[in-house]
């Protein structure tokens, strides 16, 4: 996975380095620099150093020391801006192995980190999270213990454990999510509406389409994505497709042509026009540059 010198292939997602069901290092991460990378696991992750603007799906951020990222199976992942001193650590672990930890959590939690991805936590909470990545890379590394996937498997939920907690005490917009009937009325329509944007944005762009499916007005859709992200629902569906188009471009073969037909633009043209005018390069360049 994230080894220091590691290289990713464009025409592949990113994963553990699964002869095992996990990984644990420290990386500049100069290979996902501008790359738009789908992670088939999961991953942990905490700044050390440096900064850099980040993209976890459709939602941004931006990472410096002490930053925590959480990267749940089936998620893209992008980083822009990197600076020359940018370090994280990371642990990286199976889909199986996620699936056995994510049975015994609320699953709110697990809401919780796929719609707020980056959490920026006090520095000694940081130092707690930074001695967890020195004891689970010991255990990485001592390859003779006969409890080894055990001993992982427990240290990770208690990683999961721990950030529940603190995300339960010190996360103002969990708090905020928590504390109201509306608010959970309308955590509960953002989370369809996520759901829907990543299952139906290659064939729908339109606010209006998901807001019939969930049986409320685009005014009131709007409102909501507003004031959970203070971004328009336009923006995170456009963002959505964008990233299916990079995703396509950068691990495929098909033609711009093929690509189109896929994500139901009416032609190569209109999917170009779109292409550039979200990300100011047209698909053929991006593609080019990506190589």
């Amino acid at each position: 996975m994230f080894g220091k010198r590691i290289t990713v292939p464009p025409k592949k997602t990113f994963h553990p380095l699964l002869e095992e069901p996990f990984a644990v290092g420290e990386s500049d991460f100069a290979d996902f620099d501008g790359r738009t990378v789908r992670s088939d696991n999961g991953v942990i992750l905490l700044c050390n150093g440096g900064s850099a603007e980040g993209s976890v799906d459709f939602f941004r951020g931006t990472i410096r020391r002490n930053t925590l990222v959480f990267l749940l199976p089936g998620t893209s992942f992008r980083l822009n801006d990197r600076t020359s001193d940018f370090r994280m650590e990371y642990c990286a672990f199976s889909h199986n192995l996620f699936i056995e930890i994510a049975g015994r959590f609320d699953p709110a939690f697990f809401r919780l980190l796929k719609e707020h991805p980056f959490f920026d936590p006090s520095e000694q909470i940081a130092e707690g999270a930074r001695f967890w990545f020195q004891i689970v890379g010991y255990t990485y590394r001592d390859r003779e213990n006969r409890f080894r996937d055990i001993i992982i498997r427990n240290r990770l939920q208690n990683l999961f454990l721990e950030s529940y907690d603190k995300m339960q005490r010190f996360s103002e917009r969990f708090q905020e999510q928590r504390t109201s009937e509306p608010s959970n009325r309308q955590s509960e329509l953002f989370h369809r509406f996520i759901t829907l944007v990543k299952e139906n944005c290659a064939r729908e762009r339109e606010v209006a389409f998901y807001a019939d499916k969930l049986c409320i007005s685009t005014r009131y859709l709007s409102a909501i994505v507003r004031n959970t992200t203070h971004e328009a629902a336009k923006t995170l569906i456009d963002r959505a497709v964008v990233l299916e188009i990079e995703h396509l471009l950068q691990s495929t073969d098909l033609s711009i042509l093929e690509i189109a037909y896929r994500l139901h633009f009416p032609d190569q043209s209109y999917l170009g026009r779109y292409f550039k005018k979200h990300t100011g390069q047209s698909p053929s360049a991006f593609r080019k540059s990506r190589k």
